[in-house]
């Protein structure tokens, strides 16, 4: 029999044992008795050499025991007898653990896929992105020149990559779907050593009289094409054109932008003609490179600093003031240490109310367990000993916890498309239970043993033993410690909750006040956005400008529609907000010899702010006049006249924007342009029959419900054209992106403050209870002395609304310190806003009273005759 069987099959290897040192006592009195002794004195005198055979047996086991082994599988028999002997405390501990356990891992597992987890590919700590650094600020986008002179000239990279994110219409049969391309460098994925499933990868020498080819994700390949091992070699419809399927990517990759998945990966010289390619002055791409091996982010970084003046020196029209900078992996993962903290602790203040709770329990437990442990420390047993039983008994509690958490969280992902913003792309983080989750599992786990475990065990440990030997549980100072720190662990639990209900409580007013927030356009209209993207369906810029104007000629003239205008893209749209045009001002000093400033723009066709709600502060809008065959206008927000011209009239006056000198024939108000919260900014509006775009949005604004427009409006524009894909939008599902994180943020604390204060008086209803069955015999007498219902009512109620009344001062207190982390998530209002301050407090005395009350009401039922009969 090896260790394992003698170590979970313990009976039959003792049986074995007794048999064997029977079968030699046998042995040894068969040959006394052949030696001519009568057989009881042979019996006799072989025990005697033998020695005690108890002895023997004990000492054969220990030579071929693991003691630590057998002792952990005993203690963890016996904690399984226990815990399945009192299934009601085990079924509630599980619950409340495991509820704590998977809320902490689903969060862990949305933080590490949003932030902590490393760029895809093989080696990701020798990835680093490059980013240029600008008075203005970092920025990470670069000219497919600036990404060809890197990779020229640097020689502390392997290589690197680069990436830019676009749209494309995929073409399936009569059906036509977006999706999101990346289109990369041919290098892409050999810098990330990411090999296709199915296929190959790009070839790094592809040039632009090559066929197109396209690498398809594993997401898109499942969902567009059913999985078909046969596709790669065949042709698909991407925007009119023919593209030869070369790969299928890898099921796990999807670029690398978290939450936004890629579908396809196009190589970008073979997108663009050479002439594009060669613009050094369209800022398109994402850099990602691989320092080599050996070198250090130190030597890189210099080498890369050397290199970025070296190149504003040779093209100083578009390269001057701006330094490069590299971000390292562990650079990275610093940066995303608030934000993940922040979720963290948050949820985490929710598994310590869990812990609370479980101590309380079995701190609860311990009290009917005096009498056991007394009896074994009165027996000789060790009290390490006994603490390493009490501890497995935790052990195991939280074991299960942890893999029914792991479930919950497993669960949990599948929710995720429900929490996700408003989008016409399929959007989601990669939420997996991979390795770093379910280490932060185990190491939650193993800590929450001890958190939940050590403490009733210590206190468990310290019996009174003459009162527990007689069977007196209500006596002795040890019952009374115990119940002080039942006591403090609920305090403890509603006072995390009153921070919790605090923070959801400023986080809801910041909302409310988001809402009243000047947009710089109306919200009350009714609004409907019609996307047009005619350049997939070839058109060229001139054209796509005719089309937009005979679409907002032709939707007006429809009944029900008040006006129509046109525009590149919607501000609080979510694409687009980036755009920025080189400008030059007269006049203007720029900080070390910048000749230009990025200012962000829109194209808008006439009658824009009008539609849109957007007031006009001085000067005139545009009119058909401001044709492209007329002088070069544009129209200023009053940021941008504000900084630049400040105590001055800005209109009359002149900018060099994008090559062209532009005079300014009007100030409009401020406008939020990516977020709802962004400080105003200096921003431009150019006539869009001036700067044409072969994509845009249509704006209807209606006179009462929408829906019956929309068929109509598709209408006419399916004969304007058939060929040019339409997406319709609201105004209402603009918002609801636009608040979505503020909405977010508020409803996932909001269910953490429920939740805690859910606990906490599930753990002050179970203090009370348990005092109030400690005290029956107390409370009996007492009704028999002539105390009335509203003296015990009374008597009960006051002991939970003083502990209430403690965690409360002490929540409010720590609320003071920890909601100073929300003050930059916050608008409107400051973190100490008493409101807010206010409402928990009164919530948390409301919730309480019920608490209080039920076990309250139960103490005024005892019979006094119970009491009289026990005295």
């Amino acid at each position: 029999m090896n260790w394992f069987q003698r170590t979970f099959s313990r009976r039959r290897f003792r049986s074995e044992l007794s048999e064997e040192i029977r079968a030699h006592l046998d042995e040894m009195t068969e040959e006394l008795v052949a030696s001519g002794l009568p057989p009881d004195e042979a019996r006799a005198a072989a025990r005697r050499q033998f020695g005690n055979v108890s002895l023997v047996e004990e000492d054969s086991r220990q030579v071929w025991r693991w003691p630590r082994i057998e002792d952990f599988v005993i203690d963890v028999r016996y904690g399984l007898r226990m815990l399945l002997k009192n299934p009601g405390f085990t079924v509630v501990a599980v619950l409340t653990l495991a509820l704590g356990i998977g809320a902490n891992t689903a969060m862990f597992s949305f933080a590490e896929a949003a932030w902590l987890r490393p760029w895809s590919g093989e080696s990701p700590q020798q990835l680093a992105k490059i980013l240029a650094t600008t008075p203005q600020g970092p920025d990470g986008m670069f000219s497919f020149p600036d990404y060809q002179d890197l990779s020229a000239q640097v020689s502390a990279f392997e290589g690197i990559a680069a990436w830019s994110r676009h749209m494309k219409t995929l073409r399936i049969g009569a059906d036509s779907q977006y999706v999101l391309d990346d289109l990369v460098s041919p290098n892409y994925f050999s810098i990330l050593r990411v090999s296709p499933q199915l296929g190959r990868a790009f070839a790094t020498d592809l040039v632009g009289n090559t066929p197109p080819v396209v690498i398809i994700s594993d997401s898109l390949w499942k969902r567009a094409f059913h999985a078909d091992p046969a596709l790669v070699g065949k042709p698909v419809w991407l925007t009119g054109q023919s593209y030869t399927v070369i790969g299928i990517a890898p099921p796990h990759f999807h670029g690398l932008e978290p939450g936004v998945p890629t579908d396809l990966w196009l190589p970008a010289t073979t997108e663009y003609a050479s002439s594009e390619l060669a613009d050094r002055g369209d800022r398109d791409f994402e850099l990602l490179a691989r320092v080599r091996s050996g070198v250090s982010a130190g030597q890189a970084r210099t080498e890369l600093q050397t290199i970025g003046r070296r190149l504003a020196h040779t093209y100083p029209a578009v390269d001057k003031a701006r330094d490069l900078a590299l971000v390292t992996q562990p650079e990275r993962l610093r940066d995303a240490l608030v934000p993940v903290f922040l979720l963290m602790a948050s949820v985490g203040l929710v598994m310590l109310i869990c812990c609370a709770n479980v101590a309380g329990l079995l701190l609860a437990r311990a009290e009917t367990r005096r009498s056991e442990v007394a009896v074994r420390l009165a027996l000789g047993a060790g009290r390490l000993r006994l603490l390493r039983q009490l501890l497995t008994e935790s052990f195991l509690l939280t074991a299960s916890s942890a893999l029914l958490g792991l479930l919950f969280a497993e669960w949990s992902f599948t929710l995720q498309p429900a929490f996700l913003p408003p989008s016409e792309f399929p959007l989601g983080l990669d939420l997996r239970l991979n390795p770093r989750v379910v280490a932060f599992t185990v190491l939650m786990s193993l800590v929450t043993v001890l958190v939940i475990g050590l403490v009733p065990a210590l206190q468990a440990l310290k019996p009174s033993l003459v009162p527990a030997l007689k069977g007196d549980v209500s006596r002795g100072l040890a019952s009374a410690r115990r119940i002080a720190l039942r006591d403090v662990l609920v305090v403890g639990e509603i006072a995390l909750a009153v921070v919790l209900l605090t923070a959801s409580g400023l986080l809801v007013r910041s909302l409310l006040s988001s809402h009243s927030i000047d947009l710089g356009f109306s919200t009350r209209k009714s609004l409907v956005f019609f996307d047009l993207v005619p350049g997939i369906a070839g058109y060229d810029a001139e054209r796509s400008s005719a089309l937009f104007a005979a679409a907002a000629d032709q939707t007006t003239r429809l009944p029900g529609v008040i006006r129509s205008a046109f525009a590149r893209r919607v501000l609080l749209s979510d694409s687009g907000g980036g755009a920025t045009l080189p400008v030059a001002i007269p006049g203007i000093t720029l900080p070390q010899g910048q000749q230009n400033i990025p200012i962000k723009f829109n194209a808008v066709g006439v009658g824009y702010f009008q539609t849109v709600g957007t007031r006009l502060l001085a000067g005139r809008a545009f009119s058909p006049a401001d044709d492209s065959l007329s002088g070069s206008v544009v129209i200023i927000s009053q940021a941008m006249s504000s900084q630049f011209w400040p105590g001055q009239d800005a209109i009359g006056r002149h900018i060099l924007a994008a090559g062209k000198h532009r005079q300014i024939i009007g100030i409009v108000e401020n406008a939020k342009i990516n977020r709802i919260h962004e400080a105003p900014e200096p921003y431009m509006y150019l006539p869009f029959a001036q700067a044409p775009s072969t994509e845009g949005t249509l704006i209807v604004e209606t006179a009462a419900d929408t829906r019956p427009l929309v068929a109509s409006v598709r209408n006419r524009l399916r004969d304007l054209d058939p060929n040019v894909p339409v997406t319709v939008r609201t105004l209402r599902y603009l918002m609801r992106q636009a608040f979505w994180e503020d909405q977010m943020a508020a409803n996932f604390v909001v269910a953490l403050a429920l939740l805690g204060i859910f606990l906490g008086a599930v753990g002050l209803y179970a203090v009370i209870a348990f005092t109030v069955n400690q005290r029956r015999h107390e409370i009996g007498i007492r009704m028999a002395l002539g105390a009335g219902y509203r003296n015990v009512l009374g008597m009960v109620m006051l002991q939970g609304l003083k502990l209430a009344a403690s965690a409360a001062a002490i929540g409010l207190l720590a609320s003071l310190v920890a909601t100073r982390l929300l003050a930059s998530a916050l608008y409107g209002i400051k973190p100490t806003d008493p409101i807010s301050f206010a409402a928990s407090i009164t919530l948390v005395f409301l919730v309480a009273l019920l608490a209080c009350y039920i076990p309250a009401r139960r103490a005024t039922r005892v019979d006094p005759m119970v009491a009289l009969r026990y005295e």
